[in-house]
C-alpha cells in the first residue's frame, strides 16, 4: 500500500523537482533538444566565463566608486561646497586660515614703513629729548599692535556665524577657477603650477578682514588693495597631469558604474547555477567595498603625510581629509549592504534546503495566521484578493524603497542600515500576511 504524503512533503518533493529540472534547463543552450547532456568540457568553460566576468565586475566595482565620487567632486560646485563647508567649524582649519589670511595682509601693507613714517613726522615736531626717546620705544609696540588688531579681527570673523556664508563663496570662487585651469584655462588668477600646486582664493576672505577693520574705525585698513591672492594648500605631483586626467575621469566616472554593474549581471546570466553565482557575487561585491573602506583609512596616513606643512599643518590637513571622504565612505558600505541583500535575497529564493525550509515556514505560518483569523470573522477581504494580485510588485515596491534609503540617505549609519533592513522584512511579512489567495477565499465560502 502506497504512503499517502503529507502536503509539506509534496512540497518538498515538487521543490526539488523544480529545481532539478531548473539546473537542466539553464545547463542547455537554446534550442536544445529535451535529455540534453553538457559535456564537462562545456561546463568548464562556462563556469570560467561566469567567474571571468563576476571577478572583473568586482575589482571594477570599487574603481567606479572612486571614479564617480571624484568626478562628481570635481565636477560638480554644489557637491564641492557642501563637502568643504563644514571645514569652517574646524578650529585647526580656523587657524591656518587665519595664518594664511593675515600672512598675506603683512605683505601688502608695510605696517613699519607706515609706522616709521608716522613716527619720523612726530620726530620733526621739534620735542624735547625724553619725549624724543619715549617716541621711539613706542614705534616697534605700535607696529606689533597694528598687527596684532587685524590678527584679533581676522579671528572674530573666522569664528562668527556670518563667516559660514563668506568661506562658502570662497570655495565657489575657488572651485571655478580650478575648473577653468583644468579646463585649460590660463586667464584666470587660480591655475595648476609646473610642480602640481593648487590653492583657495583668499580675495573673498581678505576684503571680509577690510571690510570688519574699517567698521572698527582702524584707518590703516584703507591702505589694504584689492588682492587676488590664491594661497597654495596642496602639492602633488600628480596634478601635473590633471588635465588629461579630468578627460578621462569625467568618461570612467559615468561609464565604470554602468560596466561594473553589466559585468556582475552578465556573469550571473552565463552561470549554470544561478542563485549560486548571484550569492557569490554580492558577497564578493561586499568585499570589495570593505576593501575599499579599509583603503580610504589608510589614505589618511597617506594624504597626511603627502601634504608638505610648507602648504598646510597636519592638523588642517587631516581635518580637509575627513570633510571629503564621509560621501565616499557612504557610498562603499551602501553598495556593500545592497550587495549582502542581493546575497541573502538570492538564498532565500533558491533551491537551498534551507531556503526551502524557510520558505515553507514563511507560508505555512501565514496560511494558518489568516485561517485563524477567517474562523474568528477576521478577512482582509477584497483588499487581500487585490494584495496576492499584486504581490510580486509589492515585494519589489519594497526592495526598490529600501535600496532608495540605502543609496540617499546621508549620513548613512549602522542605525539607519538596520533599521531599514527591519522595516523591509516587517514589510514583506505583512504583504505574506494580508494577502488573500483566491483558494482561501473561496474554501472560506464554502
Amino acid at each position: 500500500m502506497a504512503q499517502i504524503e503529507t502536503p509539506e512533503q509534496q512540497i518538498e518533493r515538487l521543490s526539488a523537482q523544480v529545481a532539478q529540472l531548473q539546473a537542466r534547463l539553464e545547463t542547455a543552450p537554446p534550442g536544445t533538444p529535451a535529455g540534453y547532456e553538457p559535456t564537462r568540457a562545456s561546463l568548464r568553460l562556462r563556469a570560467f566565463c561566469a567567474a571571468l566576468l563576476i571577478a572583473i565586475g568586482v575589482i571594477l566595482a570599487p574603481v567606479a566608486v572612486v571614479a564617480t565620487w571624484t568626478k562628481t567632486e570635481v565636477t560638480d560646485t554644489g557637491r564641492f561646497v557642501a563637502t568643504l563647508s563644514p571645514l569652517v567649524d574646524d578650529p585647526a582649519f580656523q587657524a591656518f586660515l587665519v595664518d594664511q589670511i593675515t600672512t598675506v595682509i603683512d605683505d601688502q601693507v608695510d605696517f613699519e614703513s607706515i609706522a616709521t613714517d608716522l613716527f619720523d613726522g612726530i620726530a620733526q615736531l621739534n620735542l624735547a629729548p625724553r619725549a624724543q626717546a619715549a617716541l621711539g620705544l613706542l614705534k616697534q609696540p605700535a607696529i606689533e599692535g597694528a598687527r596684532s588688531l587685524v590678527r584679533t579681527a581676522t579671528q572674530r570673523l573666522i569664528a562668527s556665524d556670518a563667516f559660514a556664508n563668506i568661506w562658502e563663496q570662497t570655495l565657489r570662487v575657488s572651485h571655478s577657477q580650478f575648473m577653468a585651469a583644468l579646463q585649460g584655462d590660463t586667464s584666470g588668477p587660480l591655475t595648476i603650477g609646473a610642480q602640481g600646486e593648487v590653492g583657495i582664493q583668499l580675495a573673498p576672505l581678505i576684503a571680509a578682514v577690510k571690510s570688519a577693520l574699517v567698521s572698527q574705525g582702524f584707518a590703516l585698513a584703507d591702505r589694504i588693495p584689492e588682492i587676488n591672492r590664491t594661497v597654495q594648500v596642496a602639492q602633488s605631483d600628480s596634478l601635473v597631469q590633471a588635465r588629461v586626467a579630468y578627460q578621462i575621469l569625467d568618461i570612467l566616472g559615468f561609464v565604470l558604474p554602468w560596466a561594473s554593474l553589466l559585468l556582475l549581471a552578465a556573469g550571473v546570466v552565463v552561470a549554470r547555477l544561478k542563485a549560486r553565482a548571484l550569492i557569490w557575487a554580492g558577497l564578493l561585491l561586499a568585499l570589495s567595498m570593505a576593501v575599499l573602506a579599509a583603503g580610504i583609512s589608510v589614505g589618511r596616513i597617506i594624504f597626511a603625510g603627502s601634504v608638505s606643512p610648507q602648504y598646510m599643518p597636519r592638523d588642517a590637513a587631516l581635518a580637509t581629509y575627513e570633510a571629503i571622504v564621509p560621501f565616499i565612505t557612504a557610498t562603499a558600505l551602501a553598495v556593500g549592504t545592497a550587495g549582502v541583500t542581493v546575497a541573502v535575497v538570492a538564498y532565500l529564493a533558491g533551491p537551498f534546503r534551507g531556503a526551502i525550509v524557510v520558505r515553507r515556514l514563511t507560508v505555512d505560518s501565514a496560511r494558518s495566521i489568516r485561517s485563524s483569523a477567517e474562523r474568528r470573522g477576521g478577512t482582509t477581504g477584497a483588499f487581500g484578493v487585490w494584495l496576492y494580485s499584486v504581490r510580486r510588485y509589492a515585494r519589489v515596491a519594497v526592495a526598490l524603497v529600501a535600496a532608495a534609503v540605502v543609496v540617499f540617505v546621508r549620513p548613512l549609519t549602522t542605525g539607519v542600515i538596520i533599521g531599514t533592513a527591519v522595516t523591509a522584512l516587517v514589510a514583506i511579512l505583512l504583504i505574506e500576511l494580508l494577502q488573500r489567495p483566491p483558494t482561501e477565499g473561496a474554501a472560506a465560502t464554502l
